[in-house]
């Protein structure tokens, strides 16, 4: 198409931006809206053989029913503003992104830093995280398909041309079909995808080979392989930090059963916090407050009010624990129950001990074995000044601090099961409110930070990637009333 051309007398075009495999792209300005703001027009490809260009659009339609999907949920992913045919000619009209893509940041001879390199991935693994929890794969990740924004900088994924639901690729889960397009680039694309049957951890890879691209400034597909297990050497080409190589190389691994399966499992192995002491000195009921050391005066650990504040859940925790663990999904769903499971396990309290009881400053203690410092297994029960009553703790201390497996109940109700480290909520954990709703995930000093979910009183669900409180990407919170 020329400049100045209109389509649905509505979308004129300025100029051409580019084209591939399947389509072409186009600027243009939407002439119906005020101050005509600029979008993206992408015109599907004509091919001579009928069946080929069935394919393209039938690739075309899953692309504008995704971005329609995604588009809406998160702000990192272009959205769809029109899907239409005209003239037999196939268009779709998404969100302008003004920015650059990460060619000009990685590319050959260029060599970023460890922290820049972990920064860009841990982005990344997060928007992908929203499209892997729908089963959808991208199949063509690499530094074009990746914008960084103007207006905020941040990371964009676009060109959705190559998406493919998992559930379309299969009649029988035990008898895959084989895909008949094979869609990619080459140096990103693992070896099931190259011959067809690409799968979330393709996605996986693609991401860690970018950030070994950026790393060592060495284009994915010049690096050399081992001739024998087909793994991609790399280490010697840089210098870093054990963590960072042992995070990618389990993300680029030949055999896709020994990659992070999703995503969220590769973001979550990415951030794993290492757990260094931190006491919380000031009350704040934005951020969750752990007690001061045992036997000093005890102040509870804030919480939101079931009816009028927002309940968040998520958490970091050691790369130790993700394994084996599992994922939530991204989504808003029905289920009897969260099919979790939780390390340290949730059980009835017990009534308090008849025998046995001690005052140490305002708390009453039962158990522990040390007399100013407890330590071991034990109850402690101290008043609750925020919702009256009294707040038991049933579990583990360490030199007199929360530190173990334990539960925690307030005076109205409301109990934590869970991880404990260093007077902090930490690691894997159960929040269970009084008014029935439910939350469970992960901890990191006592902020939702990490996959988690949240069930509310008519057992709908939202769950995803949550930090500092509130869920990544798309920002969402979860009110129960």
């Amino acid at each position: 198409m020329l400049p100045n051309h209109t389509l649905r007398n509505r979308y004129k075009i300025i100029k051409l931006l580019g084209s591939g495999s399947f389509g072409i792209t186009y600027l243009a300005e939407d002439l119906d809206l005020p101050d005509h703001p600029l979008c993206v027009v992408k015109k599907l490809r004509q091919t001579q053989s009928q069946e080929e260009l069935k394919i393209f659009i039938n690739f075309f339609d899953k692309e504008a029913k995704a971005l329609y999907r995604l588009g809406r949920e998160c702000s990192q992913i272009p959205q769809l503003f029109a899907h239409f045919e005209e003239g037999g000619e196939f268009y779709l009209v998404q969100e302008y992104i003004d920015g650059h893509d990460l060619s000009q940041e990685i590319f050959s001879g260029n060599k970023l830093s460890e922290a820049k390199v972990k920064e860009i991935l841990i982005e990344v693994l997060e928007v992908l995280t929203i499209i892997h929890n729908k089963n959808i794969i991208h199949r063509d990740i690499k530094a074009q398909n990746l914008m960084r924004r103007n207006s905020d900088g941040k990371i964009v994924l676009i060109d959705f041309g190559t998406v493919k639901e998992i559930s379309k690729l299969t009649v029988n889960p035990q008898e895959p079909t084989k895909v008949t397009v094979v869609i990619g680039t080459s140096g990103y694309m693992p070896i099931e995808q190259l011959n067809g049957y690409p799968k979330l951890s393709s996605d996986v890879y693609a991401v860690g080979m970018l950030g070994i691209y950026a790393l060592t400034g060495i284009r994915p597909q010049d690096l050399p392989k081992d001739p024998n297990t087909f793994e991609v050497i790399w280490r010697d080409q840089v210098s870093v930090s054990p963590f960072l190589l042992s995070v990618l190389d389990k993300m680029v691994r030949s055999n896709f059963k020994e990659r992070y399966q999703t995503a969220g499992e590769a973001w979550q192995a990415l951030t794993a916090p290492s757990f260094e002491p931190t006491r919380i000195t000031a009350s704040s009921e934005s951020t969750q407050q752990t007690p001061t050391s045992l036997p000093l005066s005890i102040s509870p650990i804030s919480h939101f009010s079931v009816a009028n504040r927002r309940f968040l859940i998520g958490a970091g925790v050691l790369l130790s624990l993700i394994v084996g663990m599992g994922l939530f999904f991204i989504n808003f769903s029905r289920r009897s129950t969260i099919d979790v499971q939780l390390v340290c396990p949730e059980t009835p309290l017990p009534p308090l001990p008849s025998t046995g009881a001690r005052q140490l400053g305002i708390a009453t203690v039962y158990g522990f074995s040390d007399e100013k410092q407890p330590t071991g297994k034990g109850i402690i029960v101290f008043p609750d000044k925020q919702h009256g009553g009294n707040i038991r703790f049933d579990g583990e201390l360490k030199s007199g601090k929360f530190d173990g497996c334990g539960s925690y109940t307030y005076g109205n109700g409301d109990r934590y099961v869970g991880q404990f480290v260093d007077n902090h909520f930490q690691g894997m954990g159960k929040f269970i409110y009084s008014n029935g709703c439910e939350y469970i995930g992960y901890y990191e000093k006592s902020k939702r930070t990490g996959q988690g979910t949240c069930r509310l009183k008519d057992d709908s669900y939202l769950s995803g990637i949550w930090q500092d409180n509130k869920l990544k990407v798309s920002n969402q919170t979860c009110i129960c009333k």
